[in-house]
């Protein structure tokens, strides 16, 4: 298997640390990371004069490849990252939610996003989620980013 852990990956200031049983394998994870990519929601965020503003949501997931770097984890190329994934270990994935409201003349504006690290590891039946929140506001917490995963873990699964 080549390396998917990030050299930068904090060893100690992990923000989140959560175990779940898992019945499944990394390979089962990383096709379900995909199909989260690009997904989107909305929410209720407070602006910087105290307005509410609905708020789309998109998250864009990376996986790590070689230790130094991340590539977009896409259904184009999933079958070549797929051909160097083990059934356990540990996989280093990076989770960027981009913000975006519209404002009153119904313009899109961006807003600055979050970028989380996410650490996979799987052993003996056990997936442990390790989520650290890398830059960005924080408008999504460390607990939001494992709920989502998990919930999407549980949605493939039927």
């Amino acid at each position: 298997m080549r390396k998917r852990k990030y050299h930068q990956f904090p060893l100690h200031n992990i923000d989140f640390t959560q175990k779940y049983s898992f019945w499944a394998d990394l390979p089962y994870l990383v096709k379900t990371f995909t199909g989260m990519n690009n997904k989107s929601g909305s929410f209720k965020l407070i602006g910087n004069k105290g307005e509410t503003l609905d708020t789309k949501r998109n998250i864009a997931i990376d996986i790590t490849q070689a230790n130094v770097d991340f590539v977009p984890l896409t259904n184009q190329n999933l079958e070549n990252i797929m051909l160097d994934i083990d059934q356990d270990g540990t996989i280093d994935f990076r989770f960027r939610i981009l913000y975006s409201h519209l404002n009153k003349k119904y313009s899109r504006i961006a807003t600055r996003g979050d970028t989380f690290l996410v650490r996979s590891e799987l052993a003996d039946g056990i997936l442990t989620l390790k989520v650290h929140l890398a830059d960005g506001p924080g408008h999504t917490t460390c607990n939001e980013i494992a709920d989502t995963i998990v919930d999407e873990i549980d949605r493939s699964n039927k």
